[in-house]
């Protein structure tokens, strides 16, 4: 007999842990100070919750929480590293650890605490983030113990994003234009309660990836029907749940496309071919299922219902990022030209080229190369850009558009290797998962998840989105549920 916690104790820390996530999308993707702050009081909600509801069972806690030793010591680790940070430290030590941090401190703060951030509070605001993350990674493996709850968990993933979809589709059916919370919003494209349409298509494309996932374990849980005719079989699913979990696939699929976000498209596309080609690998019994999976989610929801609602836009977007500058002053001459005696001419809309979408990537190396070990602080990479960009260049950005270049810049080598032994141990674990556990939620979840991180890691390459808190604390969540799939339902006893 195992002794684990019961589920009627710690039911209202699932629920206001969904609230959590719920709710971090909708105030501009909690984008602003103000909303962290809001962020910040539901943890330590949970932490206050979770003291009381588990005040006589804490070593039952420990003993769950060893399970996840590797990925909650990483977390630890970085909420320390970047506290380190915004530390004062000796100068000698700011010297010996990062030489350009001292000769800057120096330059406009001689008699000032050093410290290794070049930006303290900025880096605080960051630590702060670092515990939300962390406190949402411990209570989703702590929390998710059962199939129930895992299912439970990752349905309201799903209905939180068909609610964006939905409001976001009727925003952008009239092209509302309005202020909010200081910030103009302009529903060109498909946003939701976003204010950038790339962060809205890397949570779109997450939680559809987690629905996939769900629709996978649907399918494993009828294996044993395949001997039916198929007739039968199609109006059983017809009639099935399984239809509406199908519709609700189909609405974020066209969501995703209206938001003409070209690596939210591109990503999740490509995640979505390697991570079902890996599963179909391991999973000799569904490979057909799979197979007519592919072809549905590829033919019907990307190819015909996609150019219904715009992905043409979205391959001409493509298309148009392939001209070089010199290409693009060409067009833009020409068009001057053909409206030189026009008094209305109007300068065409041409998207951004390669060289100008990686132009921030290109100058932050610089900046990689300074504060290689230590980084300039977690949260400063629109402090430390202008110094690094050239003189005659325009536009402002608070971000490199390259998480990985910004964690570099940010971090560090030695903030980054957390990062990179956090992400490597996760796709490890539930690679692990599908290939060796038999247990349809857990298989189906897994494939959910290693989608998502596959479709962020691509993404990632020219956006931003895990500076983002809203889809920074989905990531978080959706890796936590990736450790969890290794050991749901593996104890039933209650105490």
């Amino acid at each position: 007999m195992i002794n684990v916690l019961d589920s009627r104790r710690d039911e209202p820390l699932f629920w206001l842990l969904i609230a959590q996530i719920c709710w971090a999308p909708l105030p501009l993707a909690s984008n602003r100070t103000w909303a962290l702050g809001i962020l910040l009081c539901i943890s330590l909600v949970l932490w206050l919750s979770a003291a009381v509801r588990y005040r006589s069972h804490w070593p039952l806690v420990i003993d769950r929480l060893k399970l996840f030793a590797l990925p909650l010591g990483v977390l630890l680790a970085l909420l320390c590293w970047t506290l380190l940070q915004a530390t004062p430290l000796p100068f000698g030590l700011i010297q010996y650890l990062s030489p350009n941090a001292a000769q800057i401190w120096q330059s406009i703060a001689p008699d000032a605490s050093a410290t290794l951030s070049l930006n303290a509070a900025q880096t605080q605001l960051q630590a702060a983030l670092c515990f939300i993350y962390g406190s949402a990674f411990l209570f989703t493996v702590l929390l998710v113990r059962s199939s129930r709850r895992m299912m439970a968990l990752a349905y309201a993933l799903l209905f939180m994003a068909l609610f964006q979809a939905l409001l976001g589709g009727f925003l952008y059916s009239f092209n509302a234009q309005y202020e909010l919370f200081t910030s103009d919003v302009f529903h060109g494209r498909m946003l939701g309660t976003y204010v950038y349409h790339n962060n809205a298509a890397g949570m779109l494309a997450m939680c559809l990836s987690v629905g996939i996932g769900l629709f996978i374990v649907q399918l494993e849980k009828n294996t044993g029907s395949q001997h039916k005719k198929w007739t039968v079989n199609l109006l059983d699913f017809m009639l099935s749940k399984k239809m509406l979990l199908r519709l609700g696939l189909v609405i974020l699929v066209i969501a995703l496309v209206m938001t003409r976000s070209r690596m939210g498209n591109a990503g999740f596309f490509t995640a979505m071919l390697l991570s079902l080609a890996l599963y179909a690998v391991f999973s000799p019994k569904v490979r057909k299922v799979i197979f007519i999976l592919l072809i549905s989610l590829v033919l019907i929801d990307i190819w015909i219902l996609g150019q219904w609602v715009g992905l043409d836009k979205v391959v001409d977007r493509l298309e148009a990022t392939q001209l070089n500058n010199s290409a693009k002053a060409a067009v833009i001459s020409k068009a001057q030209q053909a409206g030189a005696n026009s008094l209305n001419f109007v300068q065409p809309h041409i998207e951004e080229s390669v060289e100008e979408r990686t132009l921030p990537v290109a100058y932050a190396q610089h900046a990689v190369g300074d504060y290689f070990w230590t980084g300039s602080g977690a949260g400063t990479f629109y402090s430390i850009f202008p110094q690094y960009r050239p003189a005659n260049s325009k536009g402002y950005y608070d971000h490199a558009h390259n998480d990985y270049v910004e964690i570099l810049t940010d971090y560090g080598v030695m903030g980054a290797s957390l990062f990179a032994i956090l992400a490597l141990s996760t796709l490890w674990q539930i690679v692990t998962t599908i290939k060796i556990r038999k247990h349809p939620v857990a298989r189906g979840i897994a494939l959910g998840v290693l989608m998502a991180m596959l479709e962020i890691f691509l993404h990632s390459l020219v956006d931003f989105n895990l500076q983002i808190p809203a889809n920074a604390l989905l990531f978080t969540v959706i890796i936590a549920l990736g450790w969890s799939t290794a050991q749901v339902d593996k104890q039933t006893q209650h105490i």
